[in-house]
């Protein structure tokens, strides 16, 4: 086998791990008990009025993401409906995004 080969190879895998790990990022929101963190990723003020208009409490601003939470069953439906550009699980993603004025 080349060097080459197993180059792509590498590749392909890394990429295909990390396609799956953001496929669960976006479909955890929609899954599980209501009252559950998301982020609502995007700018910080458009974030808090798709967040206040779906019905739910701004946990915490972060730089490029909102934390956010809803005891409403259909709280991502709604983030998305409201014009959210995506929502991810929020516990996991609230450390991948640097606290405001840090």
């Amino acid at each position: 086998m080349s060097m080459i080969t197993r180059i792509a190879r590498g590749v392909a895998r890394v990429a295909l791990v990390l396609g799956l790990w953001t496929l669960v990022m976006v479909a955890m929101p929609f899954v599980g008990s209501a009252g559950r963190q998301v982020a609502v990723i995007g700018d910080g003020a458009a974030a808090v009025r798709t967040i206040a208009a779906a019905g739910g409490t701004v946990v915490e601003i972060r730089r490029g993401a909102t934390l956010a939470r809803s005891d409403h069953r259909g709280f991502v439906a709604g983030l998305y409906a409201e014009g959210a550009p995506l929502v991810i699980e929020g516990r996991i993603a609230a450390g991948c995004f640097a606290k405001a004025g840090a």
